[in-house]
This record gives C-alpha cells, structure tokens and sequence, in this order.
C-alpha cells in the first residue's frame, strides 16, 4: 500500500508525541522535526508507511538516545491483554465456531497500537463487541480451509498486547492442525512492536517457533528484512498477517496472504472500503 499525503500530519504528530516521551530538551523536539521535515521532502509517493516510519522512528533514537521509547508500555500492554484473556478466552468455546470467536479476538488485539492510539482503552470491552459483530471484510471461510489443509503456517505479529491475543489464535489453530507454526517478530525495537524478547514474556515460543525478520520497519517490509525472513515468508504453505502495520506493508505482496486487521484510519478504511474501527480477515492473492 503507497503512502498517501493524509499519512504525513500523522507521522509528524508521532514524531512530536514519540520525541516528548524520550527528551524534555525543546532543542531536541525541533531538530526532530526539522529532520522529519526533510525526510517528508525526499519521500517517494511509491514508499509505504512502514518504510516512512522507519525513517521517522530512526531519526528519534539517534537524537534522544532512546532506542525503545515505549518498553514500559510494551509491558504494560502485555500484562493488560493477559488480564483481558484470563477473562474472555475460555469464553471462546461458546460460540458456534471457536477459530473465527478466536480469530476476532486477535483482531481486536490490534487496538493495541500505539502509533494510532496514546492509550489502550478498555481493550476488553472493544473485544467483546468485535466478538460479537461481523466481520468488515468477510473471508473467513476461506482462511478456515486453508488452515485445516497447511503444513507449515507463519503468522506476523503486530504489536505487544496483541500477541497475548495471537497467541490464544495459535493455540486454538493447533487443535484443528498440529501442523508446523512460526511467529515472525520485529528485529528492533520500533513503536510499540513486537520483538522476540516480548513474544517469550507471553509464551508464543510455547506455541510457535518465533523468528525475527531482522528490520526495525512497524510492518514486514520484504526489501528491509533478512534474507532467512524473506524465505520464511515466501516458502510457508499459509501466511497470517497481523495488524494494520504489515498490511500497508504486504498488501501488494508477491504470493497469497491471509491479512487480520483492526482499519484503524481513513486511509486504510478506504483502501478496503470499510468504516474506521471495522474488523478485517482479508484473503490476498497477487
């Protein structure tokens, strides 16, 4: 997905809020702004977002210093969302059909972002209602098929919090497949992601094997990551993409992708032809 010119007072407003949390030095905000103002001035319109952020985030470690703003939050997302599965997860059993009430769930774990939101809100109660509607983008019935059929399944997580919610989605997958099922993390510290480090603290390595993909972009940008993740990527029989992030990343992949999104701005919104706040299971074929 192209960046679109709606994307940039969104960068520029994540840039400043970023900034504040790691620097009181107003010397430091401006510069920062001064250099995301250059980096706007040589952006392609051929970019994505996720390429953009990159640039954005990597311009305020290197004039703070701090290289993961949000590592608090992160912990705070996650013991937030296990407080949140303790309650709602064995819940999924009621529902007629357990892998898409679980599939929701993880979907609504994508709330859980800090780049769109500056605090979580009451994620539990977001879970309930996203359990109970329809979904925005309705092609479930095909991912179902595809994961009773695959050997070897990758997901791509998003953000901390939600992986507590992705790691309910695996668990759940495993009981109709006990195929292969990696779990692809960032490889630095960007907003608050995922690395490997927070997927252990939630025991994704209990259920998947987790590798990362060697970048530090908020979305699987395929010409930023590792050679291995790059394979991994290609070679897997079923790919699930988590989160808004990966999806204005891969949504012009080169090979079919299962994409689980909360559309959480206007411009993602309209790409799908959704409202804002929709819940998506969208079934990519290039």
């Amino acid at each position: 997905m192209r960046i679109n010119v709606e994307c940039i007072p969104c960068f520029t407003r994540q840039a400043i809020s970023t900034t504040r949390r790691c620097s009181d030095d107003p010397a430091i905000e401006w510069e920062v702004v001064r250099r995301v103002s250059q980096l706007i001035a040589e952006l392609s319109p051929e970019s994505t977002p996720p390429d953009f952020a990159a640039g954005v985030y990597g311009v305020i470690a290197e004039l703070t210093g701090v290289v993961d703003p949000f590592k608090a939050q992160k912990v705070e997302a996650n013991n937030l969302a296990m407080a949140v599965v303790a309650e709602l997860g064995n819940g999924i059993e009621d529902f007629p059909d357990p892998l898409l009430a679980a599939v929701k769930l993880s979907i609504a774990g994508n709330s859980m972002d800090l780049g769109v939101v500056s605090e979580f809100g009451d994620v539990g109660d977001l879970a309930r209602r996203v359990m109970e509607k329809d979904l925005g983008v309705d092609d479930y019935g095909e991912l179902r098929a595809r994961v009773e059929s695959a050997r070897d399944i990758l997901v791509i997580g998003d953000n901390t919090g939600e992986i507590v919610f992705d790691r309910v989605l695996i668990e759940r997958m495993r009981r109709i497949n006990h195929c292969r099922y990696t779990y692809m993390v960032r490889g630095r510290p960007v907003i608050n992601d995922v690395t490997r480090q927070d997927a252990s603290d939630v025991g994704i390595d209990g259920v998947a094997e987790v590798v990362d993909n060697g970048a530090g972009t908020p979305g699987l940008v395929l010409s930023a990551c590792s050679h291995e993740a790059h394979e991994r990527f290609m070679n897997a029989d079923l790919v699930i993409s988590k989160g808004q992030g990966n999806y204005e990343a891969l949504s012009d992949a080169p090979r079919e992708v299962f994409f689980l999104l909360l559309a959480k701005c206007d411009v993602v919104s309209r790409e799908l032809q959704v409202p804002v706040g929709s819940a998506v299971v969208k079934h990519h074929l290039p």
